[in-house]
């Protein structure tokens, strides 16, 4: 017998274009924090504004991180 006995999921498999969808979500989501950053400066709530730059900034990162790994993701 050459099998594991655990079967693979298709839903368990990363692969590059779902890395890239997460990614894409991610950065929607810093851009939504951005606009309501800059729309709170101009309503003059520095420190709301500072909250939502900040989830903004996180978002972007995830992104990032995200984005690398899908560049690293090998075809089977």
């Amino acid at each position: 017998m050459t099998g594991t006995g655990a079967s693979i999921s298709q839903d368990s498999i990363v692969t590059a274009q779902l890395l890239h969808r997460e990614a894409a979500t991610y950065l929607e989501k810093a851009v939504k924090h951005h606009r309501q950053a800059a729309l709170l400066h101009d309503a003059g709530d520095a420190r709301q504004a500072e909250t939502h730059g900040s989830i903004a900034y996180n978002h972007t990162a995830q992104a990032l991180e995200v984005s690398g790994q899908a560049l690293n993701v090998l075809p089977w």
